[in-house]
């Protein structure tokens, strides 16, 4: 009884550990950067953080190597990624379908600013592959 009791104990302790570190599971999660395209594409950021034009988006944590706990949308401006605001990974689509941004790196129009490390966006459009 007091057996059960302790690894109930130890069980009610850990599960809660591994559900707040965990990400969605689905991931197939590396470390690798995004190859860096051909193309008009930003190449830096402003003095006062504003951003106009085209720029890789993904899921950080899958396919830009951030240091996110849970898959969220990302752009990288010159192999420096930034967690977006404004829109979310769902908003466009499935992020673990096979185009989804979890499993590719796509190419998005966007407009806004960049603020404490991260994209407070007023505009984000994903282009057609």
């Amino acid at each position: 009884m007091i057996k059960n009791l302790v690894l109930m104990i130890l069980i009610a302790m850990f599960f809660p550990l591994e559900l707040s570190y965990a990400g969605c599971g689905a991931c197939n999660v590396t470390s690798k950067k995004a190859n860096k395209p051909d193309g008009d594409f930003v190449t830096e950021i402003s003095e006062d953080g504003d951003i106009g034009g085209l720029v890789l988006a993904s899921c950080g944590m899958c396919n830009f190597g951030m240091d996110n706990k849970d898959c969220s949308l990302a752009i990288q401006v010159n192999e420096k990624a930034f967690n977006v605001k404004g829109t979310g990974i769902e908003d466009h689509g499935d992020s673990h379908a096979k185009d989804g941004f979890c499993n590719a790196v796509r190419v998005a129009k966007v407009s806004g600013k960049v603020n404490k490390n991260v994209f407070l966006a007023d505009s984000f459009e994903l282009q057609k592959n």
